[in-house]
């Protein structure tokens, strides 16, 4: 139920994405809205793939890919707050770290990733793989999504202010989701499953908040006005 609650939200922001996207012609409000259908799309994938059997190869490249989409959507967030600022400020130094956490990133997910593929579940390695595909991963987006926040204080652009404030609390659920479960692993599959039920709950949350992010972009009901407008000029 869990799953389906997220990719119906999944699936009703993507819609909403790409509808405000094809209006706007063009300009940065349009690019995040793009942005965020592309972003929303890797995570119907991954949440497809994380509820396939266990042994599918899909689940760990979802993983992959929605970390890659994700650092990349808030890094490219990060510096379209940084240009509407006044005095361009980078926030937290993100200009510095950025290029360094993409590498670290990349390098931490395939090691990782190919320990938590080849190991068995219970082995000592297979553990190690997931705090290293997981942990760094986590670490990098919320210094992100707190830079994040720090430039939506900064900016006078409101409905961008709103955007990335909203683009923030996803990234913070999406992290939870991605870490809750960890100090669960080392105990029996019950109180596994209770770790996984109780992550896998912030992927509602964070649909709820990137649905909230795509509609601060262009209310769909002025959009449809004015597409009907145009019409009628024409």
């Amino acid at each position: 139920m869990v799953a389906v609650a997220a990719v119906a939200i999944f699936l009703l922001a993507t819609y909403r994405a790409f509808t405000i996207g094809r209006v706007l012609i063009r300009g940065v409000y349009r690019d995040r809205a793009l942005w965020t259908a592309g972003t929303l799309i890797a995570l119907i994938f991954l949440t497809v793939a994380s509820n396939l059997p266990p042994s599918n190869p899909l689940s760990p490249l979802s993983f992959v890919l929605i970390f890659v989409v994700l650092f990349a959507f808030v890094d490219s967030s990060i510096r379209v707050v940084q240009e509407t600022d006044f005095f361009h400020r980078t926030p937290l130094r993100w200009e510095r770290v950025r290029k360094p956490f993409y590498v670290v990133l990349i390098a931490f997910l395939a090691v990782g990733g190919s320990l938590a593929l080849i190991e068995p579940t219970n082995s000592l390695l297979y553990l190690v793989g997931v705090l290293l595909w997981f942990g760094p991963g986590g670490t990098f987006l919320t210094y992100s999504a707190a830079a994040l926040v720090v430039g939506a204080r900064r900016t006078p652009d409101r409905t961008m202010k709103r955007f990335v404030r909203m683009l923030g609390f996803a990234i913070i659920c999406m992290v939870l989701f991605f870490t809750v479960w960890i100090p669960f692993a080392p105990f029996s599959l019950t109180v596994q499953d209770l770790g996984s039920l109780i992550s896998e709950l912030f992927v509602p949350a964070a649909a709820y908040f990137l649905y909230l992010a795509v509609m601060s972009l262009s209310p769909v009901g002025h959009v449809e006005k004015d597409v009907v407008s145009t019409s009628k000029a024409a």
